[in-house]
């Protein structure tokens, strides 16, 4: 028999828009900022505790709230930005959905404080429901405090993921939210913690913009920095982007405010690489952070219930926009090196000695691998493999060995002459494997001069939180100032490069897939990929492919590595023939 329709109560429908609006402890607190910044505050305080599931304490000295407004601004709906249907189209502050404090106060225990001038209105809710009034002394602003933030949602608490994910979230959502606001001074404690301090900056916007954005990103990118100033139409672009040198692999360092709102919007973001053209390679991306001004008309920020994407009008006149703006900050730039190097030259305008005279421009043959394979074929000693005290022949990555000497080890035919081990496959596959299931690195080296790394404020934190978890990943790390570490050791067969470049790829991993074992399919592939760059251009010395050969000798049978690529080959006389014939 069909079920009934029922209208739903009040706290399950309470609970629901909770669910839309408020994911994790993240999104509560973006709610209460955004709402310190729409009362105009100057100066905005965040205290978390446990990842903020304990207690969220905001603290402003905005324009504050009467007793009526209080009492109301829990109520569903309810909302001082908009009274007619037409004030949809042009809001300009930072949200007007009523559902914010209505659902946060669902699923917690809620305390106001809020003032107007000296006599301040005290409110304790408790799923919603207002269990305690009373007046008291202070000064205007507004403070609150949301303790046991999903008490009665357990489900969607059980789901949450781990505190160090999630501290790192809020103090990404405080980090985005301070650089739209750098006229705000915030101020964010972290389970005891100061992981933020900024003041706020009564000087011109764009001004205000670059300095708050040199106390985020790291010193190398803002050494290298370029300046974006363009306005054109009605839209205006300004802030910095990266030199191309210092592009990344992943939009982790992407900043993106649009009409005084930090988004996320991938099409903004591929115009933005677009207009770096062949600057970067495709699997690179630039550093920014933007701020665009677009007519309000054009855009709508309620796409998503958090307000973290946007719809927008018009793209072609934004793509445009864009590309013009970067283009001229290249070429301010490119100006700027020729007129340094320009009157730095040293103009020296005899003829220059000619080096190396004698050498002579006659084209010389590439030598075929296999011809040079030929000449050293017959081996005088060959052992055991498990040893691996044998002769064999290295040529870049490939390993030549005669496969009279691997029976026993590998599935040889007689008429199978010769076995090519590629030792980037084997390279990939063990570490790769490492990275994946999170294995304590068995083998690192001590790096003779640590490697210093840059980083923002939110991976500086999250790195100083997970010190232990780098240490079994094969990284030795310290952090030095708020704003780098040392790599003291790493991987053993890494070289220095590398071992920056692999870093990243696993601090990615962990601020995105740690609270499962293995790594997400989704980024899988690009760890496998990364690491395969690297051990294709590595060079391998006779030990490391000993070392290498013996791992795969005593660990794995596998026969192609994880991006399906043959780890060995074996090549009998009619295969050896036809390849030597070209």
């Amino acid at each position: 028999m069909p079920k009934s329709i029922q209208i739903l109560d009040d706290n399950l429908i309470n609970k629901i828009a909770a669910g839309e609006v408020i994911e994790s402890p993240a999104n509560a607190i973006k709610e209460l900022v955004e709402n310190s910044i729409d009362a105009n505050a100057k100066n905005i305080v965040i205290e978390v505790k446990k990842s903020a599931l304990e207690l969220i304490r905001v603290e402003d000295d905005g324009s504050g709230m009467t007793r009526k407004d209080a009492l109301l601004c829990f109520k569903r709906h309810a909302t001082s930005k908009i009274k007619t249907f037409d004030d949809l189209a042009s809001v300009d502050s930072m949200g007007f959905r009523g559902e914010a404090l209505a659902s946060i106060a669902a699923i917690s225990k809620l305390e106001i404080k809020t003032s107007i001038d000296n006599i301040a209105t005290h409110l304790k809710l408790d799923k919603s429901k207002i269990i305690f009034e009373k007046e008291i002394a202070r000064t205007k602003g507004t403070t609150i405090e949301i303790k046991s933030l999903f008490f009665n949602v357990p489900v969607r608490k059980k789901f949450q993921k781990t505190q160090n994910y999630l501290n790192s979230e809020i103090i990404k959502v405080v980090t985005n939210l301070s650089l739209t606001r750098p006229d705000v001074g915030f101020k964010l404690i972290l389970n005891s913690d100061i992981k933020i301090t900024t003041k706020p900056q009564d000087i011109d916007k764009k001004t205000a913009f670059k300095n708050r954005i040199k106390n985020i990103l790291a010193k190398d990118v803002i050494k290298n920095a370029l300046d974006v100033d363009f306005s054109e139409n009605n839209i205006e672009i300004f802030g910095l982007i990266s030199d191309p040198n210092f592009s990344k692999k992943t939009k982790t360092y992407q900043y993106l405010i649009v009409n005084n709102r930090t988004i996320y919007s991938s099409i903004i973001s591929k115009f933005i690489k677009e207009a770096y053209s062949t600057r970067i390679g495709e699997s690179e991306y630039p550093v920014f952070a933007l701020h665009i001004k677009i007519p309000f008309q054009f855009v709508d920020v309620n796409v998503h219930p958090q307000k973290r994407e946007i719809r927008i009008r018009e793209l072609i006149f934004i793509k445009q926009a864009i590309k013009k703006a970067i283009d001229k900050a290249f070429e301010k730039k490119f100006q700027k090196d020729v007129d340094k190097n320009f009157f730095s030259a040293d103009f020296n305008f005899t003829k220059p000695e000619m080096q190396n005279e004698e050498f002579s421009y006659k084209e010389v043959k590439k030598e075929n691998i296999f011809e040079k394979f030929e000449k050293q074929l017959i081996f005088e000693k060959f052992y055991d493999i498990e040893n691996l005290d044998l002769e064999f022949l290295k040529i870049d990555h490939f390993l030549f060995i005669e496969a009279k000497f691997l029976k026993g080890f590998l599935d040889v035919e007689d008429d199978e002459k010769i076995v090519v081990f590629d030792l980037s496959s084997i390279f990939l596959m063990f570490l790769f494997e490492k990275i994946k299931k999170k294995e304590k690195a068995s083998k690192v080296q001590t790096l003779l001069v640590p490697i210093n790394v840059s980083l923002n404020l939110v991976d500086i934190s999250f790195v100083e939180d997970n010190l232990s978890k780098f240490l079994d990943s094969g990284f030795d790390i310290r952090v030095i100032s708020k704003d780098q570490i040392s790599i003291d050791a790493s991987f053993q067969m890494l070289e220095k490069e590398n071992i920056k470049e692999l870093f990243f790829l696993i601090l990615e991993d962990f601020k995105h897939f740690n609270s499962t074992d293995l790594v997400d399919k989704t980024y899988e592939k690009k760890i496998a990929t990364q690491i395969s760059k690297i051990a294709k251009t590595k060079s391998y010395t006779d030990e490391e492919a000993i070392d290498l050969l013996s791992a795969f000798a005593k660990n794995s049978l596998a026969n192609v590595d994880p991006l399906g690529q043959n780890i060995f080959k074996k090549l009998n006389k009619n295969g050896i023939e036809k390849i030597l014939k070209g």
